[in-house]
């Protein structure tokens, strides 16, 4: 019985002794960062297109006129370029040509920027801060009659109306800086309104040196998907 008893003490002792057995390591689960989503400016998608209108900005009133001339742009196609994707972005010159006459771009979004195929940034949802490229125009940087040309964005969530509705937007500028002396101030610029999750709903399409009256395309009818 005690022999019983012995045993029975030994085994309590035996279960209930610290154990000297080296504890697993814990190991910190990785965690993977978040993946940022930004938000859709260009609707970069084959199919998708927009349909504008020409409109004549009078400088005496700030009136907007109609023109009645209808233009478009649509993406046509995706492509690669070396080893990037690239969307074919198809903007009207002459839509009454036969056949229509366009200017293609080939664009990809790159994070919240849009570039084209050699890296030209031609908006950005995000830096409102750098300027993106600068050039000129002139004999040399040194003379009066140089003309420099900046790229930037500006007017961030800035409410616009155009034929196809009200839209909050974010303006790439392409400003002009002129020499001094010039009649119509020392900038002019060319500004596209891009709205989120449509695409450009108004672009300045062109105005004159010599005259301060300005040309503007506006969004009538799009498709996007």
């Amino acid at each position: 019985m005690k022999y019983i008893a012995l045993c029975l003490v030994a085994s309590t002792f035996f279960l209930t002794m610290p154990s000297c057995k080296k504890e697993d390591k814990k190991v910190n689960p990785i965690i993977d960062s978040p993946v940022v989503v930004y938000a859709d400016y260009t609707m970069l998608k084959p199919g998708n297109y927009w349909i504008y209108q020409e409109y004549h900005l009078d400088s005496v009133n700030g009136a907007a006129h109609p023109m009645g001339i209808f233009d478009s742009t649509f993406v046509e196609k995706d492509t690669t370029i070396n080893g990037k994707i690239y969307h074919k972005y198809c903007d009207v010159v002459l839509l009454s040509g036969n056949p229509p006459q366009y200017s293609i771009f080939m664009l990809r979004d790159s994070l919240s920027y849009i570039v084209n195929s050699v890296g030209r940034i031609l908006f950005s949802s995000t830096d409102f801060t750098s300027i993106f490229k600068v050039f000129t125009f002139g004999p040399n940087a040194a003379t009066p009659d140089t003309l420099t040309v900046t790229e930037q964005m500006g007017f961030k969530d800035a409410a616009i109306t155009v034929d196809a509705g009200t839209f909050i937007t974010s303006t790439f500028r392409r400003i002009f800086h002129y020499p001094p002396g010039r009649r119509y101030g020392p900038t002019r610029e060319y500004d596209y309104k891009y709205a989120k999750n449509v695409g450009v709903v108004l672009e300045t399409s062109g105005f004159y040196e010599a005259i301060p009256d300005i040309y503007e395309r506006r969004l009538v009818r799009y498709h996007v998907q």
